[in-house]
């Protein structure tokens, strides 16, 4: 009977707690506006935007606005998230024909859980010799739902590619975008659970009787033996 509750519970736990993710979302859906610029003091820096997550997200791929998406990207960029204290959690490099969604192109990474409430950067470094337009101060920014916008963030000048802990609470700088999944897990109510639970135990009780129940034709047979 163990062995038969056991293969019962192989097939209802992961019908549990299987997770489930939606489909690619982008985080900076659409702006408008803005000044353009090249460089920020002429010195190599990370310009980004700081933000908030909404829901736990799982980052799949980082990007880059282009400002022509009919051409290629004059320079590659390194593109990275952090989180609140300056860990690196993940980073790409943007080639000059990464493929396009919208305005932006995108490298994959290896997916990076957010937490929901907790804070992160978004920054892309700009190098010499600045030859790729970034924009600025935008009149007005969409993000998905699942995150807050909270700003601008950028590092010290000649900074290099590093975390862009200096914010501001305007229409950030762009540069970088990201995608990303939200995660969810399938777990019903804890008495849901235990009704698949009694119905698998049933289940594998009745599989078990009808194993163990002699068929009548056997019957038949032990009753002429006797």
């Amino acid at each position: 009977m163990l062995k038969n509750l056991a293969s019962v519970s192989t097939l209802v736990i992961p019908f549990l707690f299987f997770p489930t993710q939606a489909q690619a979302l982008v985080a900076l859906q659409s702006f408008t506006g803005g000044n353009v610029f090249k460089s920020y003091d002429g010195t190599n820096m990370t310009v980004g935007w700081s933000f908030t997550a909404n829901d736990n997200l799982s980052v799949t791929s980082l990007g880059l606005w282009d400002e022509t998406p009919a051409d290629s990207l004059s320079q590659t960029h390194q593109v990275g998230l952090w989180s609140s204290t300056g860990t690196l959690l993940g980073s790409a490099t943007i080639q000059t024909n990464s493929p396009l969604t919208g305005s932006f192109r995108y490298a994959p990474i290896a997916p990076v859980a957010l937490t929901s409430g907790l804070t992160y950067f978004l920054g892309s470094e700009l190098s010499n010799p600045f030859s790729d337009q970034y924009t600025t101060f935008a009149s007005s920014i969409v993000t998905a739902p699942e995150i807050t916008f909270l700003g601008t963030a950028r590092n010290d000048s000649g900074g290099g590619f590093s975390f862009p802990s200096i914010t501001a609470s305007d229409n950030g700088r762009f540069g970088p975008n990201f995608q990303f999944q939200v995660i969810s897990t399938s777990v019903p109510e804890p008495t849901s659970t235990l009704s698949l639970l009694a119905l698998g135990t049933l289940g594998a009780a009745s599989t078990l009787k009808r194993q163990l129940k002699p068929s009548k034709s056997t019957e038949k047979e032990t009753t002429k033996v006797g």
